[in-house]
């Protein structure tokens, strides 16, 4: 990670100050230009906050920048993404390779500021979960604060049931390995060790001989999903950090396909399925979900 911070000295723009900064601390002439751009990708942070503003600063506030070594782009929600909407959450499908959240580097390349940016600032949205980056799919999104702290809640009581589509390269697994699983162990993510519990079924062929698995997570954990099936069964189709496995389109064959659950406010049952997907008839649902607190 290109990291540094710097002291400004109250004399000179930001911009400048940023540029001979970076120069010194990256051992590369930076131009103003470019140092612009990190301003404005958001990769710059006065305070902890990230900072915009191009104008000079008091001499002797420091200055901490997160240095992207690729460019950033903003992302634009695309309306056909919004899968399901009402006046307390929407839920959009994420594409794959899109940040779900703001990284360090940038606040303008992620799920979350395309789907704010399309709803508009009277809607000042708390994305709920997140996926990785890699992974694409439903994504939940509170359109207020009340609605955040109830799905909050109700991911913390397991009153939601989320499904995943994973699929496995063709010939991977063996025939007498398609059928129930259940996994539950431990996993090691950036130096913490979690309980994790999983449960996948097998959903037959897809058109290119993969293996198409419906997958319930009974727990949340980081890579929980990519690291069990590495583990148990075979690399999910596209997963170069857990098997080194290609895949047609060069995407991880992981997506969140549905989500069931009881409507807070008004208590209905309710299912939104990623089109033009047949999650809705996963084994894994239960006919029957316990009702609203």
């Amino acid at each position: 990670m290109r990291r540094f911070t710097f002291v400004t000295r109250g004399d000179e723009p930001l911009v400048s100050s940023l540029a001979a900064a970076a120069s010194g601390h990256l051992a590369e002439i930076i131009e103003p230009r470019e140092a612009q751009k990190r301003i404005q990708w958001g990769s710059v942070y006065v305070d902890k906050v990230r900072w915009r503003d191009q104008a000079p600063l008091p001499a002797g506030i420091t200055v901490e920048v997160f240095w992207p070594e690729l460019p950033i782009e903003e992302f634009t929600l695309d309306p056909g993404r919004v899968v399901w909407q009402d006046e307390h959450v929407m839920i959009a499908d994420k594409p794959p390779g899109i940040n779900a959240a703001p990284s360090p580097f940038s606040d303008i390349d992620c799920m979350t500021w395309g789907v704010q940016k399309w709803l508009g600032t009277g809607f000042p949205i708390h994305a709920v979960q997140r996926l990785d980056r890699d992974t694409q799919g439903l994504m939940v999104f509170a359109k207020h604060k009340d609605a955040e702290k109830e799905w909050h809640r109700l991911f913390r009581e397991r009153r939601i049931r989320k499904v995943y589509e994973a699929l496995t390269p063709p010939g991977r697994v063996p025939a007498d390995k398609r059928h129930l699983h259940r996994w539950a162990d431990e996993l090691e993510f950036r130096g913490k060790v979690q309980r994790a519990a999983t449960t996948a079924v097998w959903a037959g062929r897809g058109s290119a001989g993969e293996d198409r698995w419906w997958v319930l997570p009974h727990t949340g954990r980081p890579h929980q999903i990519r690291k069990h099936f590495a583990r148990y069964l075979a690399p999910l189709w596209g997963d170069k950090e857990y098997g080194e496995t290609e895949s047609p389109r060069d995407e991880l064959g992981l997506a969140c396909v549905l989500y069931r659950w009881n409507h807070v406010w008004s208590g209905q049952r309710m299912t939104v399925v990623r089109p033009p997907g047949d999650g809705a008839a996963c084994p894994l649902l239960p006919k029957h979900e316990p009702g609203p607190r």
